[in-house]
């Protein structure tokens, strides 16, 4: 399904664990057609299963998620998408 998206081909993506790239491959379904203020709640649920499962990512692998998370915005989205990464919000969200 996710198989033509340029994230899916990303080398650190391939060679992440499985369970690891079943996660973002569930992100990234999950995100499909959301607002951004609908997104942001699934982000955080997402991570708070990541934590539960400790299962970690590499600063790569962040970029990863990053990159797919803002393919899924629209212009306007992602610039508020940037300015969330750029706060207190972003840095907590990426917090181990």
């Amino acid at each position: 399904l996710f198989r033509s998206e340029p994230w899916h081909q990303n080398e650190a993506f391939r060679s992440m664990e499985p369970a690891k790239q079943k996660m973002i491959e569930q992100l990234a379904a999950s995100l499909q057609g959301k607002k951004l203020t609908e997104a942001l709640p699934l982000l955080m649920q997402w991570k708070q299963t990541m934590q539960r499962e400790n299962i970690q990512f590499t600063e790569e692998e962040n970029q990863i998620l990053t990159e797919i998370f803002s393919a899924q915005l629209s212009p306007q989205q992602k610039r508020q998408f940037e300015f969330i990464k750029n706060s207190s919000f972003h840095k907590n969200l990426n917090r181990k």
